[in-house]
């Protein structure tokens, strides 16, 4: 190559790995798309470049040099490279093999987005679900890459993420079956003074980084924000035992009452009172915008939240 020249483009050298394969710089050029003074101009270029005819007239064509034949071995690589830079990004799920890891309350996989391991799963066997606990410090380890996605109470977001709402809900009151609530909500609604004459076990959680606690029932249930709560922890499941063996009345969203409603451990009780809606969001760092695989499995969440809350 001629010391100080210009480098080939890749339209030249698309054109130098054509030429060999026809041998005929007409056909060539419209095979790439270019005129034919066009095409004679790069093959030019190309023998200043090469410091080499790279093709010999013969009648009926164009013989390739030794040069041009090395040449075009040598390009055809380049060119699958390049073509594949600028081919769409496509994956095959059955063929993912990492670990996806969510940080979320523990009730969310069959409160928030139901099936979803189970939809992923048939699609992408070879992936690893982790629900990890929904720390204070969410934003720093998605931003670590710790966790992929954090399902969250609805909050001011820093720099560089990003959120969508999932499905709506509402709260509701829950209780042992055999409540005294439970027993009067039979015939009516109870009231909010019925129900702050019993003590609270309360789930909390903080609605932005560094913000004192506050329980789900003080924020979906204003009104009942003077009661006296006796247990708090900052997970559903752990405080359902209690409840169901106790006088404590729960707060639950809906579908996480329901759910456990079937159990036939505790009951939803009606009440005068009604909650305050949440769309609680998904969230996920920017780096995660350009994972093809992590898009896929962000798609199969929020389709499953949407059918489990189509209202």
């Amino acid at each position: 190559m001629k010391v100080g020249a210009k480098s080939p483009s890749i339209e030249s050298l698309r054109l130098l790995h054509t030429l060999c394969q026809t041998e005929n710089l007409a056909a060539a050029a419209e095979r790439l798309g270019l005129s034919l003074p066009t095409a004679s101009r790069m093959l030019s270029q190309l023998r200043e470049i090469f410091e080499d005819r790279l093709f010999t007239r013969f009648p009926g064509g164009l013989v390739p040099t030794r040069k041009a034949k090395l040449l075009m071995a040598r390009t055809e690589a380049v060119l699958k490279t390049y073509d594949a830079l600028l081919a769409p990004q496509t994956f095959d799920p059955a063929r993912i093999v990492r670990d996806i890891r969510i940080g979320c309350a523990d009730n969310a996989p069959f409160s928030v987005f139901p099936n979803f391991a189970r939809e992923l799963l048939a699609q992408a066997p070879g992936v690893m679900i982790s629900y990890l606990p929904l720390s204070d410090d969410r934003f720093s380890l998605l931003s670590s890459g710790e966790i992929d996605f954090a399902v969250s109470p609805v909050m001011t977001l820093p720099a560089g993420f990003h959120a969508i709402e999932l499905a709506e809900t509402d709260y509701v009151l829950t209780g042992r079956k055999d409540h005294p609530l439970a027993r009067q909500a039979e015939g009516e609604a109870v009231s909010t003074p019925d129900v702050l004459r019993h003590a609270f076990a309360d789930v909390c959680y903080h609605t932005r980084p560094g913000a004192s606690w506050t329980s789900l029932r003080e924020n979906v249930f204003p009104a009942w924000s003077e009661g006296r709560s006796s247990m708090r922890t900052t997970q559903f499941l752990s405080l359902i035992p209690t409840v169901a063996e106790s006088d404590l009345l729960m707060v639950l969203p809906r579908r996480t009452a329901e759910y456990m409603e079937k159990g036939g451990d505790i009951v939803i009780i009606r009440t005068k009172e009604k909650s305050i809606r949440h769309k609680p969001q998904l969230i996920w760092h920017h780096r995660a915008n350009d994972d093809l695989e992590l898009q896929w499995v962000r798609s199969i969440l929020l389709s499953c939240a949407k059918r489990a809350n189509p209202g």
